[in-house]
């Protein structure tokens, strides 16, 4: 008889993975390994989100991914430090030493930057909280210097392909698809229809639609 765990396996929607892909999704991995190692070493608090979170939820690799998403919480201003973060994965990895960093500049809640070498490509969103990036809740320091309403991490630790990291929940993942496709207006895209799928197999869709009203009325 499966497991409940094998049972679900057996569920989600999977997309075909060559081996080019499987050489990139390992040096992805990788690279997310060592930024969470940096960025902590450092005090910062790593959370991955997008596709790799969704993967890594569900505790298996579904399909090729582009690119990754880094969210990176910390006390200090972020461009020195997503700079050294940088330097010091290149330095502890060479097959990383080609990586380039794009300053993308400040917006309203984080500073966006852009790794890009070796046939990688990194979304990097560095979040300046007010207190530890390890509580359970943040206040994120504004561009104006104004403070966010108190505000949840929403995260959890999932483990994908032997490596452990910090994703952003479920729910919090499928709930923000959703919002974008629906609410947004964002263009439908085949590999979020699947990841959405597949979200739905491991979330309380009760709870999603409550999340999702709650966005509408503010």
């Amino acid at each position: 008889m499966l497991s409940n765990k094998e049972f679900l396996q057996k569920q989600f929607t999977t997309s075909e993975i060559s081996e080019k892909d499987w050489q990139k999704i390992n040096n992805d991995i990788r690279f997310i390994e060592m930024m969470t190692k940096s960025t902590k070493e450092k005090g910062c608090r790593l959370i991955v989100s997008g596709g790799y979170a969704v993967d890594g939820s569900i505790g298996q690799i579904t399909r090729p991914h582009r690119d990754i998403d880094l969210q990176i919480y910390g006390q200090e201003d972020g461009e020195e430090l997503v700079k050294n973060f940088i330097a010091s994965v290149k330095i502890g990895e060479p097959s990383f030493s080609e990586i380039e960093l794009k300053d993308k500049g400040r917006q309203e809640y984080y500073h966006s930057f852009f790794a890009e070498g070796n046939e990688l490509g990194s979304d990097i969103y560095y979040i300046r909280v007010t207190g530890n990036p390890f509580d359970q809740e943040k206040y994120i320091i504004k561009k104006d210097g104004s403070y966010s309403e108190r505000q949840a991490y929403n995260s959890v630790q999932v483990v994908l392909e032997g490596i452990v990291f910090e994703a952003i929940n479920p729910t919090s993942e499928l709930v923000d698809k959703i919002y974008k496709r629906k609410m947004r207006g964002d263009a439908p895209k085949l590999k979020h229809d699947q990841d959405i799928e597949n979200l739905k197999l491991i979330t309380n869709a009760k709870i999603v639609e409550t999340r999702l009203a709650e966005i509408g009325r503010n």
